[in-house]
């Protein structure tokens, strides 16, 4: 619950400095991400221009949380990972530069879990798929003339199944190109 609170109370702070929408002339933005997770990222703005949708897709565990307990057993190893987020996004302080953003969707994940078992038996480890509901909230800043941005951004992923209320905290930041106009 700390966590989570650690989340939503910066990004309503930072969301309560402006009434204006966020007015991004940008159809299409492509990047990529270091942290986790560590991989590519497309976004989707809609027409309004303070909406958008987030498609992550690279790997989940490989640069923390690579070695830790789950599930009566461990994980030793990073898999891959796709997220899609809804974002809702905002301009900060009546600029069009720096931007605030929170949203929700959905991960899967493909692993190698270790079970406790593997200890004493011939199993060496077992392939899981695992879902379950994600959210986010970061800032983002725009390149002053470029069509360059940096972002920098944390959230949570609640894993529904296979082993429910598994609580992952994923931090990342990164560049995302705009494309289209």
């Amino acid at each position: 619950m700390k966590k989570l609170l650690f989340l939503v109370i910066p990004v309503l702070i930072l969301t309560s400095f402006t009434e204006s929408k966020a007015q991004y002339d940008y159809n299409w933005a492509a990047g990529f991400r270091i942290g986790e997770p560590l991989g590519f990222n497309l976004r989707k703005y809609f027409q309004n221009g303070d909406r958008a949708f987030d498609v992550n897709v690279g790997t989940y565990g490989l640069i923390y949380n690579n070695d830790r307990r789950y599930n009566n057993g461990e994980y030793k190893t990073a898999g891959l990972m796709i997220q899609g987020i809804y974002i809702f996004h905002t301009a900060i302080f009546n600029r069009d530069w720096a931007h605030a953003y929170y949203g929700f969707g959905g991960q899967i994940n493909s692993r190698r879990h270790f079970p406790d078992a593997w200890k004493n038996e011939s199993i060496k480890s077992v392939s899981k798929i695992s879902l379950g509901p994600t959210g986010t909230a970061g800032v983002e800043f725009k390149l002053p003339n470029q069509q360059i941005g940096f972002f920098i951004d944390a959230g949570i992923y609640l894993e529904a199944l296979p082993s429910p209320f598994f609580l992952n905290a994923q931090i990342s930041g990164g560049l995302r190109f705009n494309l289209v106009k």
